[in-house]
C-alpha cells in the first residue's frame, strides 16, 4: 500500500520533469523539501513544524521574502504548490552553484 501523499510527490515530479522524465532524481530532494515545509490542509501545519515545533529557516527565506508567498490565483492543487516551491528552490540552487564557481 502506498501512502496517499506519495501520489502528490510523484505528480509534482512529473510536472517538474516534463518530457525529460529521466531527471526525476535531480528534483526529488527539492520536491520532498518543498513538501515537508508546506502547510497541510489536514493539520494546518507543515510536517517540519510538527516534527521540530518551529517554522523552518531556509536560506531562501532569509535572502528573499517571497518563498512562502506564492501566486495563489494560479495554484489549485498540492502538486501545483509543490511545483511552484520546487522551482524557487531550483533557482536558488542554481544561483548558489553559480556563486560557488565565482569563488573558486
Amino acid at each position: 500500500m502506498v501512502e496517499r501523499g506519495h501520489k502528490q510527490l510523484k505528480d509534482a515530479l512529473v510536472k517538474m520533469c516534463g518530457e525529460s522524465g529521466g531527471k526525476w532524481k535531480n528534483y526529488l530532494p527539492l520536491v520532498t523539501l518543498a513538501d515537508r515545509v508546506s502547510i497541510k490542509r489536514s493539520t494546518g501545519f507543515s510536517p517540519f513544524e510538527l516534527q521540530f515545533g518551529q517554522l523552518p529557516v531556509l536560506q531562501i527565506g532569509i535572502e528573499t521574502k517571497t518563498f512562502l508567498a506564492v501566486e495563489w490565483q494560479t495554484i489549485s492543487t498540492t502538486e501545483e504548490l509543490l511545483q511552484a516551491r520546487t522551482k524557487k528552490l531550483k533557482g536558488k540552487k542554481q544561483k548558489n552553484s553559480k556563486n560557488q564557481g565565482r569563488t573558486q
